[in-house]
């Protein structure tokens, strides 16, 4: 039972993560006027976090990249690009 919760529990994660992201931007209701102006605000939302996500994850593969580099320098290995 306690693998099939650990299971469930990461994609759990993962999706309330993006819930509680986006909730945070531009809280839990949608203040307009009209269903087009609602749609696109939360499409503009999404996107927003879209473009964070992005650079996060362009930062922690440059991260480790940086740390894969020092650490062959460290071994002596040769470097390859």
């Amino acid at each position: 039972m306690k693998g099939l919760d650990r299971t469930y529990s990461k994609v759990r994660t993962r999706v309330e993560h993006v819930f509680g992201t986006q909730a945070a931007m531009g809280g839990h209701a949608i203040r307009t006027i009209g269903l087009q102006r609602a749609i696109v605000k939360i499409g503009l939302m999404n996107l927003v976090y879209n473009m964070k996500r992005l650079l996060q994850l362009i930062n922690r593969d440059a991260n480790a990249a940086k740390r894969d580099l020092i650490n062959h320098h460290r071994e002596g290995a040769p470097v390859v690009a």
